[in-house]
């Protein structure tokens, strides 16, 4: 084994308080009542004798453009290494504070506490990453995939293509043990619903406590989202509860140790990053007068599903994410002109490893296309990376109305002008 890597890792529980609003739900109304399971900031530092890079994952909703940029302000203040270097993103679980402005809808983040959370997030996720830039150790890096069945579906049509993979990036030490693990799945962290008043990870959470205590205490595991916009546990999970993401996350563990099982050793070393600006297409809106009539239509068939004793969960919950789609369809027509839609794409090379992280929640039908067309073997999505902007969704999802594109402030030709930049990207890595 050829350990030509160098890296280390920290992980830091977020101390967030009582009281806290949670992120996630629009119409999720009182404060957290305490923890279940605390919400980490995780990141690994890297270096081939060259080059750097530090990986950051978060167990938050997203992250936005300030709090990215506070925090890589704050790691170069302490450790030299470029910000195109450090790479940001969060596993979009919805039982995490509301820390910044989303869906036109300041009611919560802009309260003391939550400002007061805000902070405290900011400084750990700095802290902690500083923590993983000393003492590097000798690491090799090794690629393996399997599937995850019984997690995701199409959150949309139960009967259309998931996206099963899960893929385990490991960096195995001297010991022959994964120092790091990140496992990359495409699946929105919803098992908990707006009902749920505590702070959790949701079912990452529990895959990354079994990886963790599986390689035992000296390794972490960091959860990286992937092209989700259109897969959740819908129609696969059984509940709402925390026993249904413990069940959920023991799937995905069972599958991240075939994975392990799966791994071939990467060895080429070569660090590389690019990080651009991309200035998301603007949604062209529909007018005022078939937005309303959308809205009303949404309504009443919403008022129907709710007199329905014998309807779907799942069926009521999607009337229900229809319904606010049309509502915030709406609200663009107010806002769309000023929302600022520029934002980078970040793409790291890791050998024959790319991470494409992407700032918005994307359709798996765009993450298939992009690894069709990537001429890297392993190409790794990570939504919610540097920002999230929103929902790149299909043409045919607008067309029906759903939640996601109509929710959406991105034009409907973005998901294909998005594949292109990321192709072209990559070939500068």
């Amino acid at each position: 084994m050829n350990f030509n890597l160098k890296a280390n890792i920290s992980s830091t529980p977020f101390n967030i308080p009582e009281g806290v609003y949670l992120a996630g739900y629009g119409h999720r109304d009182k404060p957290n009542i305490g923890t279940h399971d605390a919400l980490h900031t995780k990141a690994v530092t890297i270096s081939n004798g060259e080059k750097t890079i530090m990986i950051i994952s978060n167990d938050l909703l997203g992250v936005n453009e300030e709090i990215v940029k506070r925090v890589v302000n704050g790691i170069k203040e302490g450790f030299d290494i470029l910000e195109e270097n450090i790479f940001i993103c969060a596993t979009h679980t919805h039982a995490a504070p509301d820390i910044f402005d989303w869906e036109f809808d300041k009611r919560y983040s802009q309260m003391d506490l939550n400002k007061e959370a805000k902070e405290i997030i900011i400084n750990t996720i700095i802290e902690n990453g500083l923590k993983s830039t000393k003492d590097l150790k000798p690491v090799q890096l090794a690629f393996g995939q399997s599937k995850g069945e019984g997690i995701a579906s199409n959150r949309i049509d139960k009967n259309a293509l998931v996206d099963n993979l899960v893929s385990g990036i490991f960096l195995i030490g001297e010991d022959n043990l994964p120092l790091c693990t990140m496992v990359n799945y495409a699946c929105h962290p919803t098992v908990l619903g707006a009902e749920n008043l505590y702070i959790s990870r949701d079912y990452p959470g529990v895959t990354q406590s079994l990886v963790e205590d599986h390689f035992g205490k000296d390794s972490i595991c960091m959860f990286m989202n992937g092209a989700c916009g259109n897969q959740s546990t819908r129609f696969t999970r059984r509940s709402q509860d925390f026993h249904e993401g413990e069940r959920i996350g023991e799937i995905l563990f069972e599958s991240v140790l075939k994975a392990y099982d799966n791994r071939i050793a990467i060895e080429d070393s070569t660090i590389s990053v690019v990080k651009e600006y991309f200035q998301f297409p603007r949604k062209q809106l529909p007018s005022r007068e078939e937005a309303e009539a959308y809205y009303q239509t949404m309504t009443e068939k919403l008022n129907m599903a709710k007199r329905n004793l014998g309807i779907a969960p799942e069926e009521l919950r999607g009337i229900i994410t229809k319904h606010q789609g049309a509502g915030i369809t709406l609200e663009l027509l107010e806002v769309l002109d000023d929302l600022n839609l520029n934002a980078p794409i970040q793409l790291v090379r890791l050998g024959n490893l790319v991470f494409v992280g992407v700032p918005v929640e994307l359709f798996n039908d765009y993450g298939f296309l992009i690894k069709e067309k990537s001429k890297f073997p392993n190409t790794i999505i990570v939504g919610y990376t540097n920002g999230m902007l929103g929902y790149v969704y299909t043409p045919q999802s607008y067309e029906v109305g759903d939640y996601e594109a109509w929710s959406s402030p991105f034009h409907i030709n973005t998901g294909e002008k998005l594949v292109e930049k990321v192709i072209n990207l990559m070939e500068e890595l």
